[in-house]
Order: C-alpha cells, then structure tokens, then sequence
C-alpha cells in the first residue's frame, strides 16, 4: 500500500506535510561514532559488529566528513586484506544536510541501501539518521501506523532449510541482493532465520582470517549446514498486524526483519526497508523512482536496454494505473564458458499496492521483458478482478 492508496490526493498532500514538518535536526542521533582514515579495515568490521552498525562516517578529527565506510561496500570489495586501511574503501556519501525533507532522506536511505546515513553542513558532520529514526516517526503518524502489515509485505519469499550448505544460502543471498534468508523445516515452517552478520560473527571468531571475504562469510567451511549458524526461534508477527506495531517490534528488538506467520507457516515477510519505502513513497516527484542494482560499469549498455525496456512497460502499466516506484536487483549466479545466467527479483509499488516478480534467463534483455511482462499481467488481472467485484456489488439486491 502506498500513499495514493492510503489517503486520498488531499489528504496525501496533508500527510506529506507533517512528515516534512519535521526537521532531520530533530531526528537525528547528535552523538555518533567514527573512524578515521588511516585505521585498519579489520578494526572499522569490529566496530560496526560490536555496535551493529552498516555505516560509519570517516573522519580524520571526528568533526569532519572525509568519506563513508559501507558494510555494502565491504560485501562488494571481499579479496581486500583485513590489514587494508580504511581510506581504500572509503566512499563519498550523498549530500543529506538538516534541511532535507525526510521523505526525500528516506528516499536517499533506499537507493543507496543504508541504514545509517551521515547528515552533513558545510562539510562538518551534524548527525546521523538511520532506518530506525524513520520508523519512529512513523509510528506517530495514525494514518500511517494503522496500515496491515500484509499492505507492504514482501508475499514470495526466498527461504533456506536447515540442512542447506551455508555457502548454497550465501549464494542465493548473493543474488538476490538480500542479507537474510528466513528457514524453513520440511513442513515449510519457519524454524530459524540466517543472515550476513550471523556468518561474519561465525566467521569473526575464526583465526586466520585475512581477506574482507573470508570475515565476512565469503570463504566458508563446505560441510557447514545452514542449521548450525541459524537464529532458532526467531521474532514473527501474524496477519492483520499493523505496520506501527511491526515497527515498535523491529524496535524494541533491535531488528530488520520480520516474517509474518500464520501457525508457524510462512505467508510472507517485512523489513525495515518496506516500512522506509512506505514513507518515501510519500516524496513529490514528476516520474516514477526507478533503482537498478547488481550491474556493474562493464554492463553499462546492457543496463540502458533493460531501462528502455522497464520504461516502455512501465508506460503500459500507467496506462491502468500510476506506478511509483520501481526497483530491480539482477543477479549472475551461473556461467557457462561466456555465458551467464541471470536471476531477476523486481518490486513494483503502485497506487495499487506492492508487487514483487522473479525471472530467470540466460539473455539479459530477455530476463527483463520476461519479468515486466509479469507485472503487466498482474496489473491487468487486478484492474480485472476490481472491475468484477464492482459489478457484483451492483448486481447485489438490497431487501429492505
């Protein structure tokens, strides 16, 4: 569900006020912990694990911006040395100043997947928001919190089992571009959940570890099943929670992820990330937000077919109705001499609601048609299915 779905254009408008109203002055943590250039990457991994962080600023006098470390960019760069100074993995992070609109921020916060983000004047760092503070923020907001959690939940769900290899759940965590994988039993209840950190902490607590990929999971024993290294038991909600009461949850449990269960099996799954969207959602803009991830520099001609292709769809779909926001993760987990194999996972918000769709190809630009083809059918069976139950309501007699 997003903003056009939750409230009419006024109220939207109204809505989108109050969540600008409120300043990233306001919001943002004032004490925040940095690192300097010239320490070593083994150290910024001890940080950000003793203090769950994903992003810490680099600063040579902690007043001033020098870059950003990224635990994204750390999963990106895994045969550098641990003994490796943080400056060679320092990253410009995008210019967020205590004027930003939060829906803008919030924005900023998804398409560069963080989950803290350095706010910056003049050079001179002033705080730092997080995923978090956005779901504080939401929770204060009724027309927000009250929303069911089924409104923005991801409903097809990639899951592990516990007798999995640990290196076959890092793949598929690879490729879809995702850092947990809920577990499943036999019986297709959920039983655990498995994460990138749940693999560096394993990892971590080796000896010998040089390389960012071997900390990090990258480099992991062939025998080690996926039960061994799993959270059991972990936090789930059940249908028909609302999105206030996920966020409290995500919270006060300090967590990103939430399965949604019903006697124990699995009907889908929320995120920090779902709950940010919801209010980046609310963000004016003139077209719709398009992200594209999993491409490199090398596939750069590729990647302008793919967004010819997605536009011209996407120009189909708005014909029905208004798309927001687009995003797509591509994943090459197979090779054959030169040929690669690619994985899709596409999300599509709407005034409608949220899709999600998968496609598997060898051709690039065939995965691509194949998966918009797959959100054009959906949108036409949706517009279909409320087409007839409109007729049905008229057809229905009233008896008094």
């Amino acid at each position: 569900m997003t903003a056009e779905e939750l409230v009419g254009i006024n109220k939207k408008e109204v809505l989108r006020a109050k969540i600008d109203d409120v300043r990233l002055s306001d919001t943002m943590d004032k004490e925040f912990i940095t690192i300097r250039p010239d320490e070593r990457l083994s150290d910024a991994l001890s940080k950000m694990s003793e203090l769950d962080l994903h992003e810490i600023p680099v600063s040579r006098d902690g007043k001033r911006i020098d870059g950003l470390i990224s635990y994204g960019t750390i999963l990106k760069r895994r045969n550098l040395s641990i003994d490796a100074k943080v400056s060679t993995i320092s990253i410009s992070p995008p210019a967020v100043s205590p004027e930003t609109a939060i829906t803008e921020a919030a924005e900023v916060l998804l398409r560069e997947g963080y989950r803290q983000l350095p706010i910056v004047n003049d050079d001179h760092i002033e705080g730092i928001l997080t995923r978090g503070h956005i779901l504080s923020l939401l929770r204060n907001i009724p027309d927000l919190r009250d929303v069911p959690v089924e409104s923005v939940m991801s409903p097809e769900v990639r899951t592990a089992t516990g007798k999995d290899l640990v290196v076959d759940a890092m793949a598929d965590m690879w490729g879809l571009d995702v850092r947990i994988l809920p577990v499943i039993d036999t019986h297709e209840r959920i039983m655990g959940i498995v994460g990138f950190k749940d693999l560096a902490g394993y990892n971590w607590r080796e000896k010998n570890r040089q390389t960012l990929g071997e900390v990090i999971g990258n480099s992991f024993p062939a025998n080690v099943l996926v039960e061994s290294v799993m959270v059991e038991d972990p936090v789930t909600i059940p249908p028909g929670t609302t999105v206030g009461d996920a966020a409290k949850i995500m919270l006060d449990r300090n967590i990103s992820t939430l399965p949604i269960t019903e006697e124990r099996e699995l009907r889908g799954i929320v995120t920090k990330y779902d709950l940010v969207e919801l209010v980046a959602s609310f963000r004016r803009r003139d077209m719709m937000y398009m992200q594209i991830t999993g491409m490199g520099e090398e596939d750069r001609f590729e990647t302008e077919q793919m967004e010819r292709v997605i536009t011209q769809s996407v120009q189909k779909i708005a014909r029905i109705v208004t798309p927001l926001m687009f995003s797509l993760h591509v994943g090459k987990y197979h090779q054959e001499g030169i040929r690669t194999k690619y994985s899709m996972n596409g999300r599509l918000i709407t005034v409608n609601g949220v899709m999600t769709a998968n496609a598997v190809e060898w051709d690039l630009i065939q995965a691509t048609t194949d998966l918009m083809g797959i959100f054009e059918r959906r949108v036409i069976d949706k517009k279909e299915e409320k087409l007839d139950h409109q007729r049905r309501t008229r057809n229905i007699g009233h008896p008094w």
